[in-house]
């Protein structure tokens, strides 16, 4: 049996929950990507697929941790 990774996705700095979207039924050909779930903040990542989307916000929310 082969081992899984799974990306997780980071709360956001401002203490609001990271929010998935993607590809559907409506839009299939939509890209992925994470959002914050509070109305006021506007971060944001998308990429091509949703590993890529979660490693673009979680790289986003170290940098701002590190304060760059």
């Amino acid at each position: 049996m082969e081992a899984h990774k799974h990306n997780i996705a980071a709360p956001c700095r401002c203490g609001g929950q990271a929010r998935v979207f993607g590809p559907g039924a409506h839009s299939p050909a939509s890209h992925w990507g994470i959002y914050c779930s509070k109305n006021e903040c506007e971060k944001m990542s998308v990429a091509d697929s949703l590993e890529e989307a979660i490693e673009l916000w979680n790289e986003e929310q170290a940098l701002e941790l590190m304060g760059l």
